[in-house]
């Protein structure tokens, strides 16, 4: 149907009728370039009547001319009302197709629409909201820093507390100067229970070489 109104008998119409209005437009401009040759020759002729004294041929030579100027103005009238209808009918010819295009477009928008029904697309949501779940949780998972944490067990973290303490206790006294290098602290104990005081007493080592380069830091 849209092929028709854009292609068919009713575009033939429209061509037909502007080119009609055209061809009769081109045809009154040609008058009017006449009429205005004919007012300005009178015009011509009624100046030079008046100089050879003939006041009464100069006044008929005026007289027509004013003929000449009233015709010209209804041409000009009359091709200024062709050029409306012209544009009247290309205005009306871009808003039908226009409209005839916006219903296709609506008719395949329904079309589509019919073959989605609100639980497909609900489903459809549902299952966008669980991905994005899964994949926060997965996102948490890899940057879970428990695992770098687990590295140091409870004994490390409590040697660690005992250096902070004494660090502290330094400081307050005015006696540190910058911050330990702890590079050096024990890894994981591997072994019996049995080693706990070999650990504890190298981290005393450690703490007295600590005050000792600090003292001769001083």
């Amino acid at each position: 149907m849209v092929k028709n109104w854009l292609f068919g008998k009713k575009r033939k119409e429209d061509a037909d009728a502007l080119s009609t209005l055209k061809g009769q437009q081109n045809r009154l401009q040609a008058e009017a370039r006449n009429l205005e040759r004919q007012s300005d020759e009178q015009k011509i002729l009624a100046s030079k009547m008046l100089k050879a004294g003939n006041k009464a041929g100069a006044r008929q030579a005026l007289k027509r001319r004013a003929v000449f100027m009233k015709r010209l103005n209804t041409v000009h009238n009359t091709g200024m009302n062709l050029q409306a209808q012209i544009d009247s009918i290309q205005t009306a010819t871009s808003t039908a197709e226009t409209v005839k295009a916006m219903e296709l477009g609506t008719k395949v928008v329904g079309e589509k629409i019919k073959s989605v029904s609100p639980e497909r697309t609900e489903h459809v949501m549902d299952s966008v909201m669980e991905q994005r779940d899964q994949i926060e949780m997965m996102t948490e998972a890899l940057s879970d820093p428990s695992l770098s944490e687990g590295i140091l067990d409870f004994e490390d973290d409590a040697a660690i507390d005992e250096q902070l303490a004494q660090l502290e206790a330094e400081m307050d006294l005015g006696t540190t100067t910058s911050l330990p290098d702890v590079s050096g602290l024990p890894s994981t104990p591997v072994g019996t229970p049995g080693d706990k005081e070999e650990d504890t007493s190298e981290l005393e080592d450690e703490l007295e070489g600590l005050k000792k380069k600090m003292s001769e830091d001083n």
